[in-house]
């Protein structure tokens, strides 16, 4: 007779929680898999560009190197707080949490990325790396409109809208 009174009982609720726990533990699962892709991906131009510097005996290509491994040190700790993050909003089904930190989170990124852009304008690169400059030219950019996205979606209380920016984010990727 109290089960028809409406509240759950505590093997649902037990249930409930436990599903959850599984959805929520498949999302930080899929969160580290992409920090870590785009983790192997700068690493892989990391790689690429010291290649490059032992063919070519250019100081440009030692100092485009230091810009690129601080660029991709600053982006790796800022993408890594920022998939902590949602997975501390998801888990909380709180939004505000990502509201509170994506402003700093996106200046960080954006102050690394002028920093990087400023400091590889006057460098003399070979072809190769000219490419992978601008590749990561365009990876700022579509990073800076994926965290927008973020922010508007955690805003707006949409976390559809936040999936839809982090899938930005990982599109990004694609440019390293």
């Amino acid at each position: 007779m109290l089960a028809g009174c409406g509240s759950p009982s505590a093997e649902e609720q037990l249930s409930s929680a436990e599903e959850k726990k599984e959805e929520l533990q498949g999302v930080l699962q899929t969160e580290e898999v992409n920090v870590q892709k785009n983790k192997l991906r700068l690493d892989a131009l990391e790689e690429d560009i010291s290649k490059m510097q032992s063919i070519i005996g250019n100081s440009d290509i030692d100092e485009y190197v230091q810009i690129v491994s601080e660029y991709s040190g600053t982006l790796e700790k800022e993408l890594t707080d920022l998939s902590e993050t949602v997975q501390k909003a998801k888990e909380e089904d709180d939004l505000s949490v990502i509201s509170k930190d994506i402003d700093d989170i996106s200046s960080s990124i954006s102050e690394a990325a002028g920093k990087y852009e400023k400091a590889a304008e006057g460098l003399e690169l070979n072809e190769y790396l000219k490419r992978q400059h601008s590749s990561l030219k365009l990876a700022n950019d579509e990073i800076e409109g994926a965290l927008q996205s973020i922010k508007n979606g955690a805003d707006s209380e949409s976390m559809e809208a936040v999936d839809e920016g982090l899938s930005q984010l990982n599109s990004a990727s694609e440019y390293f």
